[in-house]
């Protein structure tokens, strides 16, 4: 059988209350009908799958609320994982997941179990997360800055009874048109993951533009009352022009010291402000040592943290590249001994090693994948967020020594001069205060405060003309994403309305509208469906149109391997609402024979009180008819055999 991804689907139940298994069940794909009298606890099962899959639920049914924890174990695209929760009216519980099946997790107290939280904090990745990545689903951001998380999924997969039959997300309280829109868009393959975070990114550039104008309009202004407004090279031109007479007033002064006469006070004087001088500089050379060594240090630090993180990324990639080769090869089978090479009999059994006759378990080598893989992304996240403190501290470091490299050139342009020809106090005092040298220092201290204002006038000139090419170049680039989405969008939301309609025209035709033919409207971000531009039908039709829906959108997920949708429903609600007998075996039937036309791997789970006489057959039910004194979770039953 054909399978697409993602692929999810629930092999085996187990419910825990008092250390006792009160519910075990095993599930197979296609149709899995749970069935059995009112109020026996076939809705409490079907929460306990939704909540066991990383739904959210806080109110419980008496004999649910009672029982421990739930372990659900699924098939992620072929690969067996046992998630485990436990049961509790707080809502946003961990949960705990093992990469293999029940038994060998059963086994396991703690070794190869893991805790996810509901929700990622800091460093610390959700349980959607993980479940996502094992789904080779994207990560969607939602409202609020919050991700879709496996729950929002599950709304759409879980059709309850307790949600009013017109809506089609299951019903909570705080809800979203944008974050149903988004589910919807993921779930359809419709959503195109570099839209949303490119309009966020084209936003913070227009706002990056805006401010760059405003900084442009006041540097405008600041340079139109500087004569002329020079630019920065002519600036430059001006100050080059006043070093060098700079360089001449103090080569004049130089010649008057010499002609000076000796001052032996004065000396003494002068022998202390040389000696301040060099000892400042000595300080500043230290501490230049000191963190030249660190920056030598931390750059040392950057390459091999660089070379790390490489390597990880090569790892991850190698190890893609080997499961995929696993998957397309399989086990390799020898016909010589290598050793002796004597003819090899090939082996009866598929699981059994040709040379060696050990047994060969297929989801060992995909579990030791999935963990290895996860291992690995998890230490390239840290790798990469210890890479970037690493180079904050370098680019930190840097400034500092250009700083200090600085305060050491201008100590040294004090003390060389008087190093060289001392002579006395007065020569210094000279040198302090020539009205000409005063003159020229002032002078330059205008031009290059100029001379940055200019500067960053450039600057921000050339910012701005590379934001807006950016921008420009964004928002071409979400016009055709967009428009890419919108035609995909016609594509997927056309069939489930063609199946939707579909399904409807096999119903006992209680509505005219129900045809094949019937112009069938949904929304998801409005969560309502409209038959013909209809929405008032009776209740036990909206039921139907409910249902339809639902089966269509998995329906469609088969027949376009693009929809993400991980082809995986559960139905509580195929009778509710006054749904006559006669109408619910109808559908029952057109369930069921929907599901044995596909020849794609799907899962459909649904409750029932009336199961249609020919579907009680082994193939298609799950555990027991339960009934008032027998119900679905075994707890009564297990206490009165205590």
């Amino acid at each position: 059988m054909t399978r697409h991804k993602p692929t999810l689907w629930v092999q085996r139940m187990v419910v825990i209350k008092g250390g006792i298994a009160v519910y075990d069940e095993a599930f197979h794909l296609g149709v899995n009908i749970i069935r059995g009298e009112n109020s026996t606890g076939k809705s409490t099962l079907a929460d306990l799958i939704f909540y066991g899959l990383g739904g959210d639920v806080t109110r419980w049914k008496d004999e649910a609320g009672s029982c421990d924890e739930v372990y659900v174990q699924v098939s992620l695209d072929s690969l067996p994982v046992t998630l485990r929760r436990e049961i509790t009216a707080e809502g946003q519980q961990p949960m705990w997941i093992f990469i293999g099946d029940f038994a060998a997790a059963n086994a396991s107290t703690t070794t190869g179990w893991q805790k996810y939280p509901y929700r990622r904090y800091g460093d610390k990745e959700s349980f959607t997360q993980v479940l996502f990545r094992m789904l080779d689903l994207p990560e969607v951001p939602g409202d609020a800055g919050a991700n879709i998380t496996m729950h929002q999924l599950l709304r759409l997969m879980y059709i309850d009874q307790m949600t009013p039959v017109d809506r089609i997300f299951r019903f909570e309280t705080n809800d979203s048109t944008i974050r149903r829109q988004a589910v919807g868009d993921l779930m359809c393959g419709v959503l195109d993951v570099r839209i949303y975070p490119a309009q966020l990114e084209l936003r913070d550039l227009e706002k990056q533009f805006e401010v760059a104008e405003r900084q442009l309009s006041g540097l405008y202004r600041v340079l139109d009352s500087v004569e002329n407004s020079p630019t920065v090279g002519l600036i430059d031109a001006s100050l080059m022009n006043l070093g060098k007479e700079r360089n001449e007033v103090l080569a004049n002064i130089e010649k008057l010291r010499q002609r000076r006469f000796d001052a032996p006070a004065g000396a003494r004087k002068g022998e202390e402000l040389i000696s301040q001088l060099k000892e400042r500089i000595d300080k500043v050379n230290r501490d230049i040592a000191t963190l030249s060594t660190d920056v030598s240090q931390t750059e040392l630090a950057v390459e091999d943290a660089a070379m790390l993180i490489a390597e990880i990324k090569r790892n991850v990639a190698q190890l893609r590249s080997g499961q995929a080769a696993t998957d397309v090869l399989g086990p390799l089978s020898f016909s010589f001994c290598p050793s002796c090479y004597s003819p090899i009999s090939a082996s009866k059994d598929a699981h059994v090693c040709s040379l060696c006759k050990s047994f060969i378990d297929p989801a060992a080598d995909k579990a030791r994948f999935a963990r290895m893989r996860n291992e690995l992304d998890l230490q390239l996240k840290e790798s990469e967020g210890l890479q970037r403190v690493r180079s904050e501290k370098l680019s930190k470091s840097r400034n500092l020594l250009r700083g200090m490299t600085s305060v050491r050139d201008q100590l040294t342009s004090e003390y060389l001069p008087l190093v060289r020809n001392y002579v006395s106090d007065a020569d210094v005092e000279i040198d302090r205060l020539t009205v000409r040298l005063g003159y020229i220092d002032r002078e330059l201290v205008d031009l290059e405060r100029q001379r940055r204002l200019a500067a960053q006038l450039e600057t921000l000139s050339a910012e701005k003309n590379s934001l807006n090419t950016r921008i420009s170049d964004l928002r071409g680039k979400i016009k055709a994403w967009s428009e890419s989405k919108e035609r995909r969008e016609s594509t997927a939301y056309g069939l489930v309305q063609r199946k939707t309609a579909e399904i409807l025209g096999k119903d006992l035709q209680s509505e005219a509208e129900f045809t094949k033919d019937t112009p069938v409207y949904f929304n998801f971000a409005e969560d309502r469906i409209s038959i013909a531009g209809k929405s008032g039908f009776s209740a036990s039709s909206l039921t139907v149109i409910r249902n339809a829906f639902h089966l269509a959108l998995l329906w469609a997920s088969v027949l376009d391997a693009e929809f993400k949708y991980p082809r995986f429903i559960l139905l509580d609600n195929v009778e509710d609402k006054g749904m006559t007998q006669a109408r619910s075996h109808n559908f029952q039937s057109i369930v069921v024979d929907m599901s044995k036309s596909l020849g794609v791997e799907h899962q459909i789970i649904f409750t029932t009180s009336m199961i249609a006489p020919n579907l009680e057959v082994a193939e298609v039910v799950v555990g027991e008819h339960y009934m008032f004194d027998k119900k679905s979770l075994r707890i009564r039953r297990q206490a009165a055999s205590d």
